[in-house]
């Protein structure tokens, strides 16, 4: 956050704030049925998240005060992380949880490129038909 400084000689200046430091800590939520624990919740956001169970120690609290950094610590790839926290926002905000499977990735490339992959790809198909 940003802040105005007024100095001794009258000129304000600009501090950023740490946002660390002024987020109001989450609540950690209590277990439902249908997610008793640490290793069932990561079984049920999917994406093998599962496998990682260890890491968590099944561990409620665990899953809910560690942050990017410690999971990081723990061996966990950036975008399980991401989708793991993700997902713990979701039930934070007492949300439905489901698997959100990974897109597919598109078989011409991105959109820059595109339209170039797909008439090279026309281009291959028109020439094995002769």
């Amino acid at each position: 956050m940003l802040r105005n400084i007024v100095t001794r000689n009258g000129a304000s200046v600009r501090a950023l704030h740490s946002l660390r430091t002024q987020t109001i800590p989450h609540s950690i939520p209590k277990p439902t049925e249908q997610i008793p624990d640490a290793s069932t919740f990561l079984n049920v956001i999917g994406r093998n998240c599962s496998e990682f169970a260890d890491a968590y120690e099944n561990q409620w609290d665990n899953l809910f005060k560690w942050d990017s950094r410690v999971m990081k610590e723990k061996g966990i790839p950036t975008q399980q992380r991401k989708y793991i926290l993700f997902q713990l926002e979701k039930f934070r905000d007492k949300q439905e949880i489901v698997a959100i499977d990974k897109g597919k990735k598109s078989f011409f490339g991105g959109e820059r490129t595109r339209k170039e992959k797909k008439a090279k790809w026309l281009a291959e198909q028109r020439q094995n038909e002769k």
